[in-house]
């Protein structure tokens, strides 16, 4: 058997009601017991074996897995990296540098707090009337995403899914932003308060690099990728990569790309900027020959169902 690696992405890791109902994350027990779980059937390995791996230089077990996770959230210093250590792991962090000791908070988070304090529906409304979209306009509006919100936010209701999917990829991200940002102060509170207390800042970020941990790049502003034009993707590319290198020394460094969003010319600019490896949403294994900047990774939500599929003797 040629051998072969699970790369498993998380993002939420707290313990359950945390944060409200628009936060889907994993509590912090069944984290460490997915954790164990893999690890009796599989061998953890950290990202400089992975690399070492992929060129050749190093050989690992058939089945091994790398643990990943997206945002840069307080919790991945202060939880996820200890627990990691105590089990002689190492994991990926991708961190948005725009968001890392800043005074401001990433649309996406503002809209998981929103949806926990207004619902859905109440949601749905404000920003229906922010945007100026009323009756069967904006009902169409919300669910043009239909198919492709629920495969970009299978693990939401559908009405859930398309209102993200409407915020995230429906309308001008400037539009978004002003939507958003208003909603935010006026149910939420002052976005730099949380971000304070949601993100890492880098004195954690480089404590994570300084116990063997790698930091990766997950862009600058958090932004799906493929919603702008080519001059300001190699933009937010290149500051992540700059950001990184200067806070932390300049080495290869991997990519996660904001909501799996991307295709060839992304991948080929995120590698310009300087990152060696480019990781999506697109489920699978990883075998030594999968193109460096297209590499799969599996949710948390899906590893047991993987796992089955893979462990299982058909007779």
């Amino acid at each position: 058997m040629a051998p072969k690696c699970l790369v498993v992405m998380y993002h939420y890791i707290r313990d359950a009601g945390s944060g409200g109902a628009g936060v889907h994350g994993l509590d912090v027990d069944a984290f460490g017991a997915q954790l164990d779980m893999m690890s009796a059937s599989m061998a953890p390995i950290d990202w400089p074996t992975f690399r070492a791996w992929r060129a050749g230089r190093r050989r690992i077990s058939d089945r091994s897995f790398l643990v990943t996770f997206d945002d840069g959230l307080a919790e991945h210093g202060a939880v996820v990296g200890p627990m990691l250590e105590r089990r002689g792991m190492r994991g990926l962090f991708f961190v948005s540098t725009g968001f890392v000791g800043a005074k401001d908070m990433a649309s996406a988070h503002k809209i998981h707090l929103l949806i926990s304090k207004l619902g859905a529906v109440e949601f749905l409304s404000e920003v229906r009337s922010r945007l100026g979209i009323v009756g069967e306009s904006g009902k169409c509006a919300v669910e043009a995403g239909g198919a492709e919100a629920k495969n970009v936010y299978g693990y939401e209701s559908g009405a859930v899914a398309d209102l993200k999917y409407l915020l995230t990829f429906g309308i001008p991200i400037e539009d978004r932003r002003r939507v958003v940002d208003g909603l935010f102060e006026a149910h939420v509170g002052d976005a730099g308060e949380w971000s304070s207390r949601w993100y890492l800042d880098w004195p954690a970020v480089e404590r994570l690099d300084a116990a063997g941990h790698t930091i990766g790049g997950h862009g600058h502003e958090h932004e799906p990728l493929l919603r702008w034009s080519a001059a300001e993707q190699g933009r937010d590319l290149a500051r992540s990569a700059v950001e990184l290198n200067r806070r932390l020394g300049e080495r290869g460094r991997p990519m996660s790309y904001p909501y799996g969003s991307f295709d060839a010319d992304v991948a080929r600019r995120s590698a310009f900027a300087g990152f060696v490896n480019g990781f999506t949403t697109r489920e699978g294994w990883i075998g030594p020959q999968d193109d460096a900047h297209q590499l799969c990774r599996v949710d948390t939500i899906h590893v047991g169902a993987l796992m089955e599929r893979e462990f299982t003797c058909v007779e």
